[in-house]
């Protein structure tokens, strides 16, 4: 193997390296000590820059050295690793039970509704949970039954989907194909030493010639992975080519070049520019956490193969200010449900989505508070079950469980920080937040582009039907104060607005009022049963949602239906637990509408 392409070293080490070779050279002073003195140097600086003198080559070591597998396989019975482990072995135990797939299923044009895209992409993601996940089993237990289970899927990943490399790559392929790339090559790391040679060279041709068709893919189209593409697919298309690329360095030549263009993409363009200097997404926030997820797969994985470390350099843009604003609430087990634990977010884009990412963000940056809404994720650990089913039963799932065990570091307290932002805006998506504290059950209160959503007592209590169906357009003037024990947003409506003012007011700590001057009544769908007396709902545990100004004209329990659709709302799925919820119509009163929120 020749030398690293010198992105992937910390920054200066290169060019000192270039240094001391030039002034070492034979003629020039102290060239009779270059062998020992040169790599003494070579040495130290490697070590003062937080590079390695030399990759890790060895397997397994995106995520784990053989060492520090010792380690976590030693926590499964004990602390917070148990109950991640807990779900991680039910999930890896529903794996056993699914049967590798035999046969590609092939792009298809025309495809009008999508239906072809989603069933390969929903494929793509369930063959890559299913392995990820039973690798990761066998890595923390040693359960040969996970190993064979892991070995047989990887197996045949590598098989069905090398087919990829016949045809030629595009933009709506890559968002899934690198995503399975990044799988099979996790799984690849993790299982080397139990693979035979001929298995691990089967897989290694899979990943080659995928991944040398995407190579060249991004070299005829430079704006890929900057910026002539969103950010979001950007992101997560790069990560995974390079955690793919550090699956194999040091064992394929086309690795080396590989891994230098995704940390390039990723240094010039993806980490200074995917989120918004306020820590947004503009894409939305369920685009915030799967481009945070990625991120960290990526980073995690360089700085363990290569010393770079990006989690360092790149710290300002590695924030989550988002996650302050939208968790909500904890997360059961079960099927997700909208907005239940994060304000603004699809059923899969709940707490079991972010926790992952805010295990790692809690380890790298030693703050508490992301520790302490990864812990209200009950079901750390397990393999995410969507309601996202295509019509011919391909179901999207999501893996994150062997990554949150492997970031969680117990060592960081997980609490409530001093000094935090108890509101928090997003002017670049037009968005604000304000929560009554960072205690379960608290008011949390979002307002994006004029939709208001409300959690109190851990629950939605109302989300604006005016906004879930069609984005309305930003409102104006977005005003925000906070001292501290009130919180008060105001703003202008626009044309599709349902006000022509707003104003949110949260005095802290539990009541919260809405106000809007309008004549059009307004819409809202909530979770729960809450009992109705005049024009006040009264939920069990005291929460109560009150028409100050106006009147609650009718609650009508199932007026509003959660369908899923993906394409545009094109291609309708199979939803395995279709909901209905109440729907409120309230009465503006002589143009005023005003509503109150309380919490017991």
């Amino acid at each position: 193997m020749g030398p690293l392409p010198a992105s992937v070293y910390a920054p200066g080490t290169q060019e000192l390296i270039s240094a001391l070779e030039t002034s070492l050279m034979p003629g020039t002073s102290g060239s009779s000590m270059l062998p020992a003195l040169l790599v003494l140097i070579l040495t130290l600086l490697c070590v003062v820059s937080g590079a390695d003198p030399a990759p890790r080559l060895s397997h397994p070591r995106l995520y784990f050295t053989p060492q520090e597998l010792t380690h976590l396989r030693s926590l499964r019975t004990r602390g917070i690793h148990a109950r991640i482990w807990k779900n991680l072995t039910e999930s890896a135990d529903w794996c056993l039970t699914r049967t590798p797939r035999t046969a590609w299923i092939a792009p298809v044009t025309p495809d009008p509704v999508y239906e072809n895209l989603y069933d390969r992409f929903y494929a793509m993601m369930h063959d890559m949970a299913v392995m990820e996940h039973l690798a990761f089993a066998y890595a923390y237990s040693g359960d040969t039954r996970y190993l064979e289970g892991a070995r047989q899927w990887a197996l045949a990943c590598g098989r069905v989907w090398r087919r990829e490399a016949d045809g030629e790559p595009d933009a709506s392929k890559a968002y899934a194909v690198m995503r399975l790339l990044k799988g099979l090559a996790v799984s690849y790391d993790i299982l080397y030493n139990q693979l035979a040679d001929a298995e691990r060279q089967e897989i290694r041709q899979t990943l080659v010639e995928v991944g040398d068709k995407y190579y060249q893919w991004y070299l005829k189209n430079p704006g890929m992975g900057a910026e002539g593409q969103g950010f979001h697919h950007a992101s997560v298309e790069t990560s995974s080519f390079g955690v793919a690329a550090l699956a194999l360095l040091g064992e394929v030549p086309e690795a080396s070049d590989w891994l230098a263009l995704m940390v390039k993409k990723h240094t010039d363009w993806l980490l200074p520019h995917a989120l918004t200097p306020s820590g947004a997404q503009t894409e939305g926030r369920t685009f915030w956490a799967s481009t945070m997820q990625y991120r960290l797969f990526f980073l995690d994985a360089l700085r363990r193969v290569t010393g770079r470390d990006l989690f360092r350099e790149y710290a300002k843009y590695l924030d989550g200010r988002m996650a302050l604003a939208c968790v909500a609430g904890p997360k059961k087990p079960g099927h997700d449900e909208d907005y239940q634990t994060i304000l603004f977010e699809p059923s899969y884009g709940q707490l079991n989505y972010w926790s992952p990412a805010l295990f790692c963000l809690a380890r790298e940056y030693r703050r508490p508070i992301y520790q302490h809404f990864a812990l209200w994720d009950g079901t750390a650990g397990a393999i995410q079950k969507t309601r996202y089913i295509t019509p011919h039963g391909e179901p999207l799932l999501f893996t994150m469980g062997g990554y949150a065990y492997a970031w969680c570091d117990e060592s960081i307290p997980a609490r409530i920080e001093t000094g935090l932002p108890l509101s928090l805006e997003f002017p670049e998506v037009n968005e604000v937040y304000a929560r009554a504290s960072f205690k379960e059950g608290a008011i949390v209160a979002g307002m994006r582009r004029g939709m208001v959503q409300v959690h109190a007592g851990g629950r939605p209590v109302l989300i604006d039907e005016y906004g879930v169906f069609k984005e309305p357009q930003p409102v104006k003037e977005v005003v925000l104060r906070d001292d501290g024990a009130k919180a008060v947003l105001t703003c202008q409506g626009v044309a599709d607005s349902i006000f022509a003012e707003q104003t949110l007011e949260l005095k802290r700590p539990g009541t919260l009022t809405l106000r809007r001057k309008t004549e059009k009544e307004t819409r809202f769908w909530f979770h729960g049963a809450p009992k109705q007396e005049g024009d006040t709902l009264l939920w069990p545990d005291g929460t109560r949602l009150r028409v100050v100004t106006g009147s609650l004209v009718s609650v009508d329990p199932k007026g509003h239906h959660d369908a899923k659709s993906v394409g545009n709302g094109l291609l309708k799925l199979a939803d395995p637990m279709p909901r209905d919820y109440p729907l409120a119509t309230v009465r503006p009163d002589n143009g005023v509408l005003v509503l109150e929120i309380q919490t017991k």
